[in-house]
């Protein structure tokens, strides 16, 4: 049936029941004597049900859970489907407005936090509406200075972890995180934090950000194309995505490093070490470095469990001693930078889970840590006007705003009252089993 669409995508919503409700006003007490007033002559209140939608839950099992038969769950989910709502999800709010005599009067449903949709119901009709949610944005700068980790600095200064990965996301092609990053190391970054109905909601975009390590400077501002999305550039127009990720996993050592005179710890020989050894947890994910297209997925002799990908004609990265590869991971399939493709293990000739890492240009082996790549495109010619004026506003609320002191501000905030159409239908209630026929 319609209504028992399953419940996906989770996600976690706090919430409180609004204004949107009518309650009925009970006469008022001072108009009777204090001596005539019992027990007996209270009138019944109406009651109100706040219902939190679980993973695996439907509107009709929810709704019947409260004493309400198949066939009018079906035609209530009915008209909410026929003001746009596609499905209800995890973390949705329901609130019931029950009748004294146990019947419901209104049905209420914040939907992923961005309508309210609201069925009253009678006798006579069901009437059906959808409201806007009012949403503001603000817009923060957020400074801190390293002392442990990016994350700890991050926290001290009021800022989750969510934020914390879109940063070192934005970076990943110049920095490392796990290792990189020393104590004295600033950041400086400018994001946006969204509301609905009042309530926090989660991290927009970042804006721009700063990061100095070991005294280099990075920068990254944002910039949107033509089709809406968001690219990052450093101050002089270059993308800050460069073809290659600097690692493509998140390591905890490199146990080995490029040489042409290595002894093997297996073999007891020495030979040529062409790549770098990323110690790591066995199951640890594997990224690929750049877009390109599978050449190899299987066992290779000493590799063991290993992956080649191609990039373009001149590139080709080596992944080896895997303990599985990603689902749909073989010859020919095409994979994107930074797409998981497997995870790290002990296979071949090993003595250790780790990832040995390698490229190629051309019919040679080079060093990945070294090699310097070419960063993706960078601002278009037709764009540069644009690129310079949001340059120059973004460097300036970096150095004018909150200068010098390490925390969390509010820069600006941005009000949308109207993101999404008021629209209300009527329908009349039938008392046939047929369920109930609109003259909308």
């Amino acid at each position: 049936m319609i209504w028992c669409i399953l419940l996906i995508v989770p996600t976690t919503v706090t919430w409180h029941f609004c204004r949107n409700i009518h309650r009925e006003n009970i006469s008022p007490v001072s108009t009777i004597a204090p001596e005539t007033v019992t027990q007996d002559a209270a009138e019944p209140e109406q009651r109100f049900i706040n219902h939190t939608v679980k993973t695996g839950e439907t509107f009709g099992n929810i709704v019947a859970s409260h004493g309400i038969a198949d066939k009018d769950a079906l035609t209530w989910y009915r008209h909410l489907l026929s003001l746009g709502l596609s499905a209800i999800y995890p973390g949705d709010s329901l609130v019931f407005a029950i009748n004294p005599d146990s019947s419901i009067e209104k049905i209420s449903l914040l939907n992923r936090l961005q309508c309210w949709y609201h069925m009253t119901i009678d006798d006579i009709r069901i009437k059906a509406e959808k409201k806007p949610v009012a949403t503001s944005k603000h817009v923060c700068i957020a400074r801190g200075t390293l002392v442990t980790s990016l994350s700890e600095a991050m926290y001290d200064i009021g800022v989750g972890d969510a934020l914390t990965a879109k940063l070192t996301d934005i970076f990943a092609w110049d920095i490392n995180f796990f290792i990189d990053p020393q104590k004295g190391d600033s950041f400086e970054v400018i994001f946006e934090k969204k509301y609905a109905d009042g309530r926090y909601i989660g991290y927009g975009n970042i804006i721009a950000a700063k990061y100095i390590n070991k005294g280099k400077v990075f920068y990254a501002l944002a910039m949107k194309d033509g089709e809406n999305n968001l690219n990052y550039f450093d101050r002089k127009g270059q993308s800050v995505q460069k073809q290659f990720l600097k690692a493509p996993l998140r390591y905890r050592r490199i146990s080995s490093g490029y040489s042409y005179n290595r002894k093997h710890p297996v073999l007891g020989i020495v030979r040529p070490h062409l790549g770098i050894d990323y110690a790591a947890p066995t199951g640890t994910p594997v990224y690929a470095a750049a877009d390109g297209i599978v050449s190899f997925a299987g066992k290779k002799g000493g590799y063991g469990n290993h992956i080649r990908i191609r990039h373009g004609a001149s590139y080709e990265t080596y992944y080896g001693h895997l303990h599985s590869f990603a689902k749909g991971i073989r010859r020919g399939t095409r994979v994107k930078q930074g797409q998981y493709i497997g995870t790290v293990g002990s296979t071949g000739l090993s003595t250790g889970p780790h990832l040995d890492y390698r490229m190629k240009t051309g019919p040679r082996f080079v060093n990945p840590l070294t090699i310097s790549v070419p960063p993706k495109d960078g601002v278009a010619r037709k764009d540069r006007q644009r690129f310079v004026q949001l340059r120059r506003k973004y460097l300036s609320l970096l150095k004018y705003r909150c200068p010098g002191r390490n925390g969390c501000f509010v820069v600006s905030i941005f009000t949308n009252e109207r993101h999404a159409e008021h629209e209300t239908k009527i329908f009349v209630r039938e008392a046939s089993s047929n369920g109930s026929k609109s003259n909308s």
